[in-house]
């Protein structure tokens, strides 16, 4: 990594499944997948989704409140999302019960 570099690798590219068959989860199924993400105050957070089945995205700050939410994603990159004074925010991937995903999913930070 390049000292001055503006990019900075949050998560991934990873691939992750969702609405997997998990008998120890109420449902049955693991409908929705969060993944924590610790950022840096005074940034821009992207998220980079590409799935095989649609899928809904929330990315959430770390009170839980949600900065974005995008329903029916299959490919898209969503932000800048200010990080503002922030330490963690998280991404949260959903499907309805019985459906399933996988999904290549890319989180980073880029400096103003």
């Amino acid at each position: 990594m390049s000292l001055f570099e503006k990019r900075e690798q949050l998560y991934g590219p990873e691939v992750v499944s969702v609405g997997d068959l998990d008998l120890t989860v109420d449902g049955g199924y693991r409908n929705v997948v969060t993944i924590p993400l610790d950022v840096k105050p005074k940034r821009k957070l992207f998220v980079k989704v590409s799935s095989d089945n649609p899928v809904d995205v929330v990315v959430a700050n770390e009170k839980g409140a949600a900065v974005a939410h995008k329903e029916g994603v299959r490919d898209a990159v969503m932000g800048p999302y200010d990080t503002g004074k922030l330490r963690s925010m998280g991404i949260f991937l959903g499907l309805y019960p019985g459906d399933k995903a996988k999904v290549n999913l890319e989180a980073w930070m880029e400096r103003d």
